[in-house]
């Protein structure tokens, strides 16, 4: 086995680890992200906080699944990165499916930062759940230079995987 080969087999043993990994972990994450939903959601309708009794039982449901929007969307992005493990796994590198995967991470991540910048802010002042507050933090740029990150590696890797295609296609 050459040195390369061993450094593909290397990457697709990683790969499968990270798949194996993310298939434990994903479940882990919706958990961590819908039971405390449900648990707001629950306090909302039943034992509601003078916010929620002036709103109502509808309005401040739909302000708690709006607020935990980008943590699905994030959570979403995660999901999708599964895809591209697999492929990787696989030893396909340069898939149209990878990379189409990838992108769609990014895209997904990129909606995460959205929503949590300017969405969620928006909608919760306009329904009455509190007044327009709009924060901005490291971490949101940090999560708006990743999303966009993923998105042209995303882009990078499709256009390799056209062009592979393209010239396979003339050999044959």
């Amino acid at each position: 086995m050459t040195n390369e080969e061993a450094r593909l087999e290397k990457a697709r043993a990683s790969a499968a680890q990270m798949r194996t990994m993310t298939d434990l972990l994903i479940p882990i994450l919706l958990a961590a992200i819908v039971l405390p939903l449900i648990g707001e959601l629950y306090l909302v309708t039943f034992e509601p906080e003078p916010w929620a009794t002036e709103v109502g039982a509808p309005v401040a449901v739909l302000i708690k699944l709006i607020s935990y929007a980008p943590a699905l969307a994030a959570a979403a992005a995660v999901i999708v990165l599964r895809a591209v493990l697999f492929e990787y796994q696989e030893g396909r590198y340069l898939s149209a499916k990878a990379s189409a995967a990838f992108q769609r991470a990014g895209y997904w991540a990129l909606a995460a930062f959205l929503l949590k910048m300017f969405v969620v802010p928006i909608a919760v002042s306009l329904l009455g759940g509190q007044a327009f507050s709009w924060r901005f933090d490291p971490l949101d740029a940090a999560l708006m230079a990743f999303a966009l990150s993923v998105v042209m590696i995303g882009g990078v890797l499709e256009a390799a995987a056209a062009q592979l295609k393209s010239e396979n296609d003339q050999i044959v």
